[in-house]
């Protein structure tokens, strides 16, 4: 705590705004922490060092990251920036008037999106994390929205403290011992917490691991409560960075109800693409399988519909299908830009062989490649190196997938959406 106070204070604050032009690599460290020192105590130099530090990393995820308060784990865990204000927003929409509850605020990355929207009550029971909580709400101002509680959520709702709220937002631990957690119950508070905690509430969120086991969720789930829960898998910056699971009446989940077949799980896709939010639900109906020819359009989605599960509903709209039911690659025989996909047009389709795929690159003068794989024990750096493109041409896209136990290349150029520039 002595550490978290200097850096609060208003000493600490000038020094660390002064590190916020700083040459921070590793070069320049022992220097840095040389002149640190003159002025403070070993632990203090550190402690502004390593704020520094953490408030880079922190930009690309935080607005005014230059002026916020981090720890290391907590940074690591703490929702983006761009996915938080959605969250809030969301909340917000669908929960009835009230406020609302952040269980395990940690440094503040939702609940300074949350505050935004609504009165919070945030618990938290690590005391630095709590205190820079406060400070970053003090910098967003947004602190005069937000009641803080250094305690334990979960022992608060077994003794009935609490508070009423008209929905909550939970963010269990996802790492012990520095080890992420893949199992639902490894989490800390564990999952039979939030089972009870969705009985108090109209709408919770639980932010849980993106690799989450569906079949795990659907076990550990009572049977009461399958219609009652979908799972959001959210992409940003092309990467599936969370799932949330959203307990409450179907009304209100994020994209309404969803009517899954048979016993599968409610799924929905939430992906950032850059510009605007673009959602597409999964009721697990299964997708056509179809035959893979060249001049066909391959489409690769992204890494939330992929996790969701949701291949016949792009199928649907892309009127496209699978070559292979378990290899996540659409075909069809039009182009057609989805915000979801990216595009390659197949150019050939060769059988597996490095000799014959270096004589087409060459034949077809092709001189850079991106590599990507499907269902092929490659590693593209190793097999990069054996390539041999042309001394000069045009770029193009190797895609090492199979269909079946047929292993195959497929050599393709990829497709631009509206207003990129085109493969030459």
């Amino acid at each position: 705590m002595k550490t978290a106070d200097f850096l609060l204070s208003s000493m600490g604050k000038a020094a660390a705004t002064e590190l916020a032009h700083a040459d921070l690599s590793a070069a320049h460290t022992l220097s840095l922490l040389s002149a640190l020192r003159r002025s403070y105590t070993p632990e203090q130099a550190g402690a502004l060092l390593s704020l520094a530090r953490l408030r880079q990393k922190a930009a690309t995820k935080f607005p005014e990251a230059d002026q916020l308060f981090f720890v290391p784990e907590a940074l690591e865990q703490a929702t983006a920036w761009p996915i938080a204000q959605r969250r809030a927003a969301l909340l917000d929409q669908h929960a009835p008037p009230g406020p609302l509850l952040d269980l395990g605020c940690g440094i503040g990355g939702d609940l300074l999106a949350l505050a935004q929207t609504r009165p919070v009550i945030a618990y938290e029971t690590d005391p630095v994390r709590l205190r820079f909580a406060q400070a970053n709400a003090q910098v967003v101002g947004v602190a005069h929205r937000v009641e803080f509680r250094q305690a334990d959520w979960t022992a608060d709702m077994a003794a009935g403290r609490l508070p009423a709220a008209a929905a909550a937002f939970a963010d269990p631990a996802r790492r012990m011992n520095e080890q992420r957690i893949f199992s639902l119950h490894a989490l800390q508070p564990p999952f039979h917490a939030l089972l009870q905690l969705q009985q108090r509430v109209a709408l919770l969120g639980a932010k849980v691991m993106p690799g989450l086991d569906l079949a795990e969720l659907t076990q550990a789930l009572p049977a009461e409560l399958c219609g009652r829960c979908c799972v959001e898998f959210i992409s940003h910056a092309a990467t599936c960075k969370e799932a949330v699971l959203w307990f409450g009446e179907p009304a209100r989940w994020p994209a309404g109800p969803i009517v899954p077949v048979a016993s599968e799980m409610p799924r929905l896709a939430s992906v950032h693409t850059g510009a605007a939010w673009q959602t597409l639900a999964s009721a697990g109906a299964a997708p056509p399988i179809g035959e893979l020819g060249v001049g066909q359009y391959l489409h690769e989605p992204d890494p939330a519909v992929i996790r969701a599960g949701a291949f016949a509903e792009l199928c649907t709209q892309l009127d496209a299908h699978l070559f292979d039911q378990q290899i996540a690659y659409l075909v069809s025989s039009a182009h057609s830009a989805h915000p979801l996909t990216q595009a390659f047009q197949i150019e050939e389709i060769l059988p597996f062989g490095l000799k014959q795929l270096n004589r087409r690159l060459q034949a077809r003068q092709i001189q850079s490649v991106e590599i990507k794989k499907r269902g092929a024990p490659i590693e593209p750096e190793q097999m990069r190196a054996r390539l041999k493109t042309a001394p000069t041409g045009r770029d193009a896209v190797i895609i090492f997938t199979r269909r079946g136990d047929e292993r195959l290349i497929l050599l393709c150029r990829r497709v631009a959406h509206k207003g990129e520039k085109p493969s030459q």
